[in-house]
């Protein structure tokens, strides 16, 4: 190459060099890069909801960003990472916005960890100041350490609240009282308990709730349920607690066919100088009756009613009413009840005394009926045997005597 030749080149290089100046100086004047001291942003604070989690605990750590007041203009925050060094980037928060000066914003973040001991993490902020002149510098990043001690969860089993049902007899179509009982065994109390009993036939108000029950204590909870179907039924209990945590108990019933058998009883007896009629109404079927209502007619006479709330099974009640004038004579007594979700009536004829009523023609409604009281003024014919026969000894052993 010729002198010439290398002069030319040299002046050309001189020129390229020259033009990269120029256009740095001019790129320069629209961006530029500083640190964060040059323009005073800062990540002043940093909370964590939990700094002694347990390994799965989510925990939420948040940082806070800010300007100083001493420079007009504004920071646009465009990134915020929050980093492990043995997980890497866990979790950001991209495009937060603009704060000016003299303002700050929170930045939440979250994160779990897998296995427990001393943990490190780190903020990274980045973003872009403007200045009052317009011109923007790009932040490369801001860093913050956070550290937090990370253990293994409680060994400590929670215990599950229990749950038993207890049932009286059951039958199709009755009510049937069921109540459960919800013990609580834990240390800690229950909170928003709801208790739901649910049955293939028809189930009373099936939800309840409570508030609370305390640490080692127990409630129970009462519903009426109506089986349908006869045979083996299900109550299952489903007790929801603590805002989010269930169990469940579930027992098995035999449910027996409806047997209705229903005695009526009624008698004139005297009470304090006084006649009072008396109504015994005899329940002998397998299912409570409800709503008795007796009534009766003797002769042309209408006869007092009275009414009996409730008679259980195999349980019998009575109910007496004064009387002026003692009915006398064949008397029909009826008696209507209500047995399950149906109404029923039974009837019978009897002859009434002065002292107490015989046993006369019963009729019902085809399958029930009713015995009522007999005897001989007043007294019971075991009784008055019992005397006759005592007499008639006593006759035979004086005539012996007298005959000797």
């Amino acid at each position: 190459m010729s002198q010439s030749e290398r002069h030319g080149l040299a002046q050309l290089r001189v020129v390229f060099v020259v033009g990269i100046l120029c256009c740095s100086l001019l790129a320069g004047a629209g961006l530029t890069t500083a640190s964060a001291s040059d323009v005073y942003v800062t990540v002043s604070d940093v909370t964590v909801s939990n700094d002694e989690p347990t390994t799965g605990e989510a925990v939420t750590v948040t940082p806070t960003v800010s300007l100083s007041g001493q420079k007009d203009g504004g920071f646009e925050v465009t990134q915020v990472i929050l980093t492990a060094p043995d997980q890497g980037r866990v979790d950001e928060a991209g495009d937060l916005g603009v704060i000016a000066s003299g303002e700050s914003i929170d930045i939440p973040l979250q994160t779990t960890f897998d296995t427990a001991g001393e943990k490190r993490l780190v903020v990274n902020v980045r973003g872009i100041r403007t200045d009052a002149d317009g011109s923007t510098q790009k932040i490369g990043v801001i860093k913050r350490p956070v550290y937090v001690s990370v253990s293994e969860p409680s060994s400590n089993p929670v215990t599950e609240p229990q749950l038993q049902i207890d049932t009286d007899r059951a039958v199709a179509g009755s009510d049937v009282p069921v109540t459960v009982t919800v013990s609580n065994g834990d240390d800690n109390a229950l909170t928003d308990l709801v208790l739901r009993l649910e049955n293939n036939g028809t189930v009373e108000d099936p939800t309840r709730i409570r508030p609370t029950l305390g640490a080692e204590n127990m409630t129970t909870f009462d519903f009426n349920v109506q089986p349908q179907k006869v045979g083996s039924n299900s109550l299952e209990a489903t007790l929801a607690y603590n805002s989010g945590s269930q169990v469940t108990a579930i027992r098995s019933i035999q449910v027996e066919p409806l047997r209705e058998d229903v005695d009526l009883y009624a008698s004139v007896l005297e009470q304090n100088g006084s006649a009072v009629l008396q109504y015994r109404v005899t329940n002998q079927g397998n299912a409570p009756i409800d709503d008795v209502s007796i009534s009766g007619q003797a002769d042309d006479t209408q006869l007092p009613g009275a009414t009996i709330g409730t008679v259980n099974a195999t349980a019998a009640e009575t109910v007496t009413i004064p009387v002026n004038n003692v009915p006398v004579g064949t008397a029909e007594i009826e008696a209507t009840y209500t047995v399950g979700d149906r109404t029923a009536q039974t009837s019978q004829t009897v002859d009434i005394t002065e002292s107490t009523a015989t046993k006369s023609e019963t009729s019902t409604n085809g399958e029930q009926s009713m015995t009522a009281a007999g005897g001989f003024g007043g007294l019971p014919f075991t009784g008055v045997s019992i005397v006759l026969i005592g007499l008639v000894s006593v006759g035979l052993v004086g005539y012996r005597q007298w005959d000797r």
